[in-house]
C-alpha cells in the first residue's frame, strides 16, 4: 500500500471515533483516556492524541497510529487496517496496479497559492484601504498573520498569476474564487474588491473563503465560498483549527468573522464560528470534541436570541450523556467584536463565564421571544418547550428535561416562600468534595516530585473538574514529559519547585485536609495515601457511577450492547475491589 495513499486515508478518520467504537473513552484536557485494551490494569492510562493521530499506553508502552491500533486490537493484518479504516470513513481503496493520489490535491495546492497571493495583496499599496479598515476595527498585525486575512483587488492579476504557476481555469474554478463569464467565457473573480478571510479546515488546510466588501456600499456586504468539491460550509467552523489547539479548551461559538478574530485577540482562544445561520450535527460533534460543555455567544439582541433558537433546535435531538451547550448572556444590542473593539473585553469575559446551561437559556429565551402575559401564551411557551424536548433522541437526557420544564412551570403557578435572611458575615463558601480531593491529588505532586513514577500511571488518566487544578496537573506532566521521561530527574524537581511556587495560592489549604500531602510527610507516606486515596474515592464511585448509567440504559432499551456495558462494568467494579484488598 503506497505512502499517499495512507497519508491521505489517515487525514480523513478520526482516532478517537475509531478507538472509542470499541473501548470506552473519557476526555482530559486536550486528549482521552480509557483502560488500555492491551493489559490489564484498573485506572485509565491508556492516552489517545486526536491532534497527533496517535495512542500511548503510559502503562504497558503500546502506541502508534489508527491502523496500528486497529491491527493490534482487532488482530488483523496492516492491509485488512487499512481496508477496514476505508470501508469506516467511505473511501476507496486503489487499485494495486494504479499509484493512488489524492483526486483533491491540485485544488489544495491551488487554494494555498490563492491564499498566499491574497496575503500579500493586503501589504501592497493595493491594499491601503483593506489595511485601514481592520485598523478601524483594532485588528492587530499579529490577528493579521494569525488568520492569514487578505484582500483581492478588482482586478484579473490572480488568474494570470496562477496560469503561470501552472493551474488551469477549470482548477481555479474548481477553488470557488471565481465563475466562467456566460459572455466571452474568461474568468470573473468572486471576491473582488473584498478582505479575505481563507477558511482552514481541522487539518490546517484551506478549503474556501469569506469575503467582506471594502469601500463599495452597493455591493453584498459578505461574499462567501461556494461549496466545492473540497469544501462543505456545514463540515466546518472558521478558527477551529485554532480553537482546538487553543489552552483553554474552551470552545466558544460565536456569528463572524470579526467575532472570532477579535475574541483570539482578546484572549478567548477557543473561539470559532459555524459558516452559516445555524449549526450542523458534524459541526456540534467537532464542538465536543474539544471541550464538554461549549458556550454560544451571540449578539445580545432579538436577532441573537432568535440565532440561538435555531441551533437550539439542531443542538437538542444530538445532546449526550455529560454533553451540552452553555449560552452567554451579552449585552443588549452588543456582539463579541464590538464590545471588545470599544475596550469592553471584560463585559464578555463576566458574560462568558457566567454562561447558563441550555436548559435555562431554552426557557429564558422563550419568555424573552414570544409574548406571555396572558395564560394563553404562557401554555403556547410550554407547548413549544415541550415540542423542542421531545426531539431529544437520548431517553434519559429527554426525562430530564421534562421533569426541569415541569418543575419551570409549577414557578409560574406558585411563588415560592421567601427565604429567612442569612447574614452575609455568616456565610462560608462550600467546596465540593471532589474539588477538595483534586486539590489534594496536584498539592501531593507538587510536594513530593519524587514519587511521580510511581503515581503516573493513575495521575494521567485522572479527570479533574475544577479549572485550575486541571491547568496544573498539565504543566506537571509537561515537566514530566520534557525531563523525567528522558532521565533529566534534577530538572524535573526544578520545574516542579517553580510550579510550586507560581501556584502556592492555589494549593495551600490541601495540607490542612491530609497529612500525607504536606511537605513534612515522607514520600513513602505521600505515595501510599494518594494511591490510597485514588482508590478509595475515585475509581470505585466513579465505575459505580457509570453501572448505575448503564442499569437505567438497559432498563429503558434493552439494547444488546447497554446488556454487554453492564456485564463489563460489573466485572471492572469486582476487579477493582479484589485490587485493592491484595
Amino acid at each position: 500500500m503506497n505512502k499517499e495513499f495512507i497519508d491521505f486515508l489517515k487525514s480523513k478518520v478520526s482516532i478517537v471515533d475509531v478507538v472509542s467504537a470499541r473501548i470506552r473513552l473519557r476526555r482530559s484536557g486536550k486528549d482521552w483516556f480509557g483502560l488500555c485494551p492491551f493489559h490489564k490494569e484498573k485506572t485509565g492510562s491508556f492516552k489517545v492524541d486526536p491532534d497527533k493521530g496517535f495512542y500511548h499506553c503510559f502503562g504497558c508502552g503500546a502506541g502508534g497510529d489508527v491502523i496500528k491500533f486497529v491491527q493490534e486490537y482487532d488482530k488483523i493484518s496492516f492491509n485488512e487496517a487499512v481496508e477496514h479504516l476505508a470501508n469506516f470513513c467511505g473511501v476507496q481503496l486503489p487499485r494495486k496496479e494504479k499509484v493512488f493520489a489524492d483526486p483533491n490535491k491540485p485544488i489544495y495546492e491551488a487554494i494555498a497559492e490563492i491564499k498566499n497571493w491574497f496575503f500579500k495583496q493586503l501589504f501592497e499599496p493595493i491594499g491601503e484601504e483593506a489595511r485601514k479598515y481592520l485598523e478601524s476595527r483594532r485588528i492587530s498585525k499579529e490577528s493579521v498573520e494569525k488568520f492569514q486575512l487578505g484582500f483581492a483587488p478588482d482586478n484579473r492579476e490572480l488568474f494570470s498569476y496562477m496560469r503561470k504557476r501552472g493551474f488551469s481555469d477549470d482548477i481555479l474554478i474548481k477553488t470557488g474564487v471565481c465563475n466562467r463569464s456566460k459572455y466571452d467565457g474568461g474568468l470573473i473573480g468572486r471576491y473582488n474588491g473584498r478582505l479575505i478571510f481563507p477558511i482552514i479546515d481541522s487539518f490546517g488546510k484551506c478549503v474556501g473563503f469569506g469575503g467582506r466588501i471594502i469601500g463599495k456600499e452597493d455591493a453584498a456586504k459578505y461574499v462567501n465560498s461556494p461549496e466545492t468539491e473540497i469544501y462543505v460550509k456545514s463540515d466546518h467552523l472558521y478558527g477551529y483549527f485554532l480553537a482546538k489547539r487553543g489552552k483553554s479548551r474552551q470552545i466558544i461559538l460565536t456569528e463572524g468573522y470579526l467575532d472570532v478574530i477579535s475574541m483570539h485577540q482578546a484572549g478567548f482562544d477557543g473561539a470559532a464560528a459555524p459558516l452559516g445561520t445555524t449549526i450542523s450535527e458534524k459541526q456540534i460533534n467537532m464542538c465536543w470534541n474539544v471541550c464538554e460543555n461549549p458556550i454560544v455567544a451571540l449578539d445580545g439582541d432579538g436577532a441573537g436570541i432568535k440565532a440561538s433558537y435555531r441551533w437550539i433546535d439542531r443542538i437538542l435531538p444530538a445532546l449526550k450523556a455529560g454533553r451540552s451547550f452553555k449560552f452567554a448572556r451579552l449585552p443588549q444590542g452588543a456582539d463579541p467584536d464590538e464590545l471588545i473593539s470599544s475596550g469592553q473585553a471584560d463585559a464578555v469575559r463576566a458574560a462568558v463565564e457566567n454562561a447558563i446551561p441550555l436548559s435555562d437559556w431554552m426557557w429564558e429565551g422563550a419568555f424573552a421571544l414570544y409574548p406571555s402575559e396572558t395564560p394563553e401564551q404562557k401554555a403556547s411557551i410550554i407547548k413549544t418547550l415541550s415540542e423542542k424536548i421531545a426531539t431529544i433522541k437520548d431517553d434519559s437526557i429527554r426525562k430530564f428535561y421534562s421533569q426541569t420544564l415541569k418543575q419551570k412551570e409549577r414557578e409560574l403557578y406558585y411563588r415560592p416562600k421567601s427565604a429567612p435572611k442569612v447574614k452575609k458575615e455568616n456565610i462560608r463558601p462550600v467546596i465540593p468534595a471532589r474539588e477538595k480531593i483534586e486539590k489534594i491529588f496536584v498539592a501531593t505532586a507538587l510536594n513530593h516530585p519524587y514519587i511521580i513514577d510511581k503515581i503516573a500511571e493513575n495521575f494521567i488518566g485522572l479527570e479533574l473538574k475544577d479549572f485550575q487544578m486541571r491547568k496544573i496537573k498539565d504543566k506537571i506532566f509537561e515537566a514530566y514529559n520534557n525531563y523525567r521521561l528522558k532521565g533529566e530527574a534534577d530538572k524535573y524537581v526544578e520545574a516542579i519547585a517553580l510550579l510550586k511556587n507560581e501556584f502556592a495560592a492555589e494549593v495551600k489549604d490541601a495540607g490542612l485536609r491530609v497529612k500525607f500531602s504536606r511537605e513534612t510527610a515522607s514520600d513513602e507516606e505521600a505515595e501510599k495515601g494518594w494511591l490510597k486515596l485514588m482508590d478509595k474515592y475515585l475509581i470505585d464511585p466513579l465505575v459505580a457511577a457509570d453501572l448505575q448509567n448503564a442499569a437505567f440504559s438497559l432498563e429503558s432499551t434493552f439494547s444488546e450492547s447497554d446488556w454487554q456495558r453492564l456485564k463489563a462494568l460489573k466485572q471492572e467494579v469486582i476487579s477493582n475491589r479484589i485490587d485493592n484488598r491484595e
